[in-house]
């Protein structure tokens, strides 16, 4: 029988509600994302994660395919055992630096766009293109400290 502190029951909380928003899942997809980020690396097995969260075998099947599908989880087997094993991905992380980085570059390239149209339009020292150039200075920084910690993260 597996049992779950209530300090790892409140971290769970505090994170599925993050990865909900951030993620855009259901609440039960960010708490079981959560619980399987607080488990050490030999996984749960389905009727843990049901034991755990107290949600239905329906619920957690049709949750744990959507992660599955996200690829934010993976199963593995044991030899001799017929349960499936879930655990986070193991470049996760990784993945989710990537994404962020594909977001920055886009904002990037609208506010370069928007720039680029407004320089025939306003004059070069316009309170707006001043933001505007702060923001693009933030995002190039935001741009190469990703670029730089997915490098780091794929060498480990």
């Amino acid at each position: 029988m597996v049992s779950c502190s209530e300090e790892k029951k409140n971290l769970v909380e505090r994170l599925g509600i993050q990865f909900e928003r951030e993620l855009n899942i259901t609440p039960l997809a960010a708490r079981i994302l959560a619980l399987l980020i607080l488990t050490p690396s030999e996984g749960l097995t389905f009727d843990e994660i049901t034991q755990i969260t107290g949600a239905s075998k329906s619920s957690i099947s049709t949750n744990v395919n959507l992660l599955l599908q996200l690829k934010t989880i993976d199963y593995f087997t044991k030899p001799g055992d017929r349960k499936r094993y879930f655990k986070v991905t193991s470049n996760y992380l990784e993945i989710n630096l990537n994404e962020n980085l594909l977001k920055v570059n886009r904002e990037l390239e609208i506010i370069d766009s928007i720039d680029q149209f407004n320089r025939k339009y306003e004059d070069n020292q316009s309170e707006k293109r001043k933001i505007r150039q702060l923001y693009q200075e933030y995002l190039r920084s935001q741009q190469e400290n990703l670029k730089e910690t997915i490098k780091k993260i794929s060498k480990i």
